[in-house]
C-alpha cells in the first residue's frame, strides 16, 4: 500500500501545552461517578479536552465539567461499569499558538 501520511495539512501540531493521563472513575450502582484531574503544570487558556473510556464495550456518556487551566472533572454517567471502576485517557492541549 506504500507509506500514508496522517495529519494536518502543515503536518505539525503547534501548541504551547499538552499533557495527558488518565483517571479512574469510581462508578456508583447507576454507573455515574466523576473524578479530579489537577494538571502537572498550569495551562495559560482553558485547554480543549479529549477523554475516552479504556475498557472495551463500555457504554455510557463521558464528558469534561469545571475546566479550568488547573484542571477538570472527568464524568460518566449510565456506564455499563456498575458499582467499579472506569479508567479514562485524557489529553489537554493549549490551543494558543
Amino acid at each position: 500500500m506504500g507509506n500514508r501520511r496522517f495529519g494536518w495539512h502543515s503536518g505539525n501540531v503547534h501548541a504551547r501545552n499538552i499533557q495527558s493521563g488518565s483517571v479512574d472513575i469510581t462508578t456508583n450502582a447507576s454507573g455515574d461517578g466523576t473524578a479530579t484531574v489537577t494538571f502537572k503544570n498550569v495551562f495559560s487558556n482553558v485547554p480543549a479536552i479529549i477523554l475516552t473510556a479504556r475498557e472495551a464495550d463500555t457504554t455510557g456518556t463521558l464528558c469534561v465539567t469545571s475546566p479550568s487551566t488547573t484542571g477538570f472533572t472527568a464524568q460518566v454517567d449510565g456506564s455499563s461499569v456498575v458499582s467499579g471502576t472506569l479508567t479514562v485517557s485524557w489529553i489537554a492541549i493549549d490551543q494558543t499558538l
